[in-house]
């Protein structure tokens, strides 16, 4: 299991640059990645797009390269000369029309990037290095799922420990749940009583009835089975390390709560109903930390 958030950097040494690339990602519902490269890397956004959706499933992504060239990266200087000469043909037309002088400005020609270029290195030159980088983004991907391990599994245990209280609070109401019928035929006896200042032989077969239809209606046995297949699967996917399992902790969690809410209407009992409310402020504490798995 991997946290969404984490952070990987790696420094790739180049002939005539250093190229520093970062992978950092945040919680985000569905994969968001922004792939930032500077232009002579522009080649690379395809491959790296691919490779890190074979990584990475969920979050809002960054995967950012840093190019920092050498001083003393050759470079060329280039002039567009028949361009040039138009300049110099139109300098000598405004002089002869206006009759007044009109030098050519050498330093805007200069800042003019249709006469003067500088020829950086070429895209081919860039492509040999190719595999470099790629090793480079893989050892910072490393790093960053490194870092997501570590934290999935701080929230791992922390829900484990959750997981417990749930199931602990579940085998209690279990062991509450059938002394409802008791207590409703008692109840039921004591009312007879009352009302008939006891003058009335209660009706057994009546009375067992009625005992019946309550322990029909207020049964929670199944929704409790449910509850713990539903932990057992939790813990099943918590031990899963090379997929997303967010998405499925969460939909686990609503079903948790519908049975919470079954049981809670069903059980005629404030004892069940406070162990009710108090499962629910553990499956919320649930959905605080998986709001942080991938």
């Amino acid at each position: 299991m991997k946290s969404m958030t984490g952070y990987g950097s790696s420094t790739v040494s180049l002939e005539h640059a250093e190229v520093s690339i970062e992978v950092k990602a945040v919680n985000h519902r569905f994969l968001d990645m922004q792939v930032k490269l500077p232009n002579p890397f522009q080649f690379l956004e395809e491959s790296i797009r691919r490779q890190m959706k074979r990584h990475v499933f969920r979050g809002k992504l960054d995967v950012v390269f840093h190019l920092e060239e050498n001083r003393n990266t050759k470079r060329k200087v280039t002039i567009d000369e028949e361009l040039l000469e138009q300049f110099k043909q139109a300098s000598d037309l405004l002089q002869g029309k206006l009759g007044s002088d009109f030098p050519l400005d050498l330093s805007a020609l200069l800042l003019d990037n249709g006469v003067v270029q500088i020829e950086e290195m070429s895209e081919d030159k860039w492509t040999e290095h190719e595999q470099l980088l790629q090793e480079g983004l893989m050892q910072a991907l490393l790093s960053f799922n490194n870092m997501r391990e570590t934290e999935g599994n701080y929230l791992k245990q922390d829900m484990l420990k959750w997981l417990q209280e749930v199931e602990e609070c579940c085998d209690r109401i279990e062991e509450i749940a059938p002394m409802l019928i008791d207590r409703y035929r008692e109840k039921i006896e004591e009312r007879i009583k009352q009302y008939t200042d006891g003058e009335i032989e209660i009706d057994e077969s009546r009375l067992l009835t009625e005992i019946a239809i309550f322990s029909e209606k207020m049964d929670i046995s199944e929704e409790l089975v449910r509850m713990k297949a539903h932990v057992i699967q939790y813990k099943h996917y918590l031990d899963k390390t090379d997929e997303a399992i967010g998405r499925r902790l969460d939909f686990l969690l609503q079903e948790m709560n519908r049975e919470l809410n079954t049981i809670g209407s069903k059980a005629a009992d404030s004892i069940i109903r406070q162990h009710v409310v108090e499962l629910k402020g553990f499956i919320e504490k649930l959905k605080e930390q998986v709001q942080n798995v991938e």
